[in-house]
């Protein structure tokens, strides 16, 4: 009885995207090939991996037990192959990430870059998206991970998230006549979607706050001096989410993606996105 590793990195895909659809986006199949991967995982097996759950398929105890080794496997194929062919991953390898994921993928990202290119000489730059992707398309960059539109069909997808408003506990934004705001400067897709549907309910706002670093946002949301929006795992622990009952509309969902420059080895960009969603999925909201 033999595992198969493509087979498990369907597995993989299903648990981190949540459906059938989701899965053959990342691994790049048709949702009816997904579906036949996982039954015979699950024939090999003897077991059912998936059971109904209302409209929604989920992954069985035995499901989510599989995906555990599957990820330890995936990695180790990964490593093995990195090893003989790390040759091809030398020389320099600029890498870059948004403030917002340092604390959550610095340092995934850089064991995984280890583990895949242990001979290149790695550069990591730190800035927001809006920054990062002309570095990418001038070619100033191999590699980046960005927040993007949730309908995007740019680069590889590692997770895609709640978008929200949050404030201080002691923050009512109804008492305000005028919201005052900190947010990312111009170019940051956030900015964007809070200041339209602002307007679009014709809601009286200013920007106090513009920096391009997250822990600014987030000092001046605790400090109640703005509301601000993030994405849901970077909402400040002694801070809330406002909800629509507070006058405040609900946001689009933001998919973060792993992007490549042309020249990038496809190959270590499909083996350093496969190591990066695990990490990815794993954030939590406080």
């Amino acid at each position: 009885m033999l595992l198969d590793l493509d087979q498990l990195r369907t597995l993989v895909a299903f648990a981190d995207a949540g459906s059938g659809r989701g899965a053959a986006h990342l691994v790049h199949k048709t949702p009816s090939a997904v579906s036949t991967h996982l039954r015979k995982l699950a024939d090999v097996l003897g077991r059912p991996l998936l059971q109904r759950q209302g409209r929604r398929l989920v992954l069985t105890p035995d499901g989510n037990e599989l995906v555990r080794h599957a990820r330890r496997m995936l990695a180790l194929h990964g490593e093995a192959l990195a090893h003989f062919q790390a040759p091809s991953f030398g020389g320099n390898l600029r890498v870059g990430l948004p403030d917002d994921y340092i604390p959550a993928l610095m340092s995934p990202l850089l064991a995984a870059l280890a583990r895949l290119a242990p001979r290149a000489h790695i550069e990591v730059q730190c800035a927001p998206s809006a920054e990062l992707r002309p570095l990418l398309a001038d070619g100033l960059l191999d590699l980046a991970i960005l927040s993007a539109e949730t309908d995007t069909q740019e680069g590889q997808v590692l997770r895609t998230e709640r978008v929200v408003w949050t404030a201080s506990p002691h923050f009512d934004p109804q008492a305000a006549d005028c919201l005052p705001l900190a947010l990312f400067p111009e170019g940051c897709i956030f900015r964007k979607w809070a200041t339209a549907q602002l307007r679009q309910h014709r809601r009286e706002h200013r920007i106090v706050c513009t920096s391009r670093s997250m822990p600014a946002i987030q000092a001046a949301v605790r400090a109640g001096f703005a509301a601000s929006v993030v994405a849901e795992s970077c909402v400040p622990q002694d801070a809330v989410v406002l909800t629509p009952a507070q006058g405040l509309a609900e946001l689009p969902a933001v998919t973060i993606i792993l992007a490549a420059s042309p020249a990038a080895d496809p190959a270590l960009v499909q083996r350093l996105g496969e190591q990066l969603r695990g990490p990815m999925q794993r954030l939590t909201a406080p």
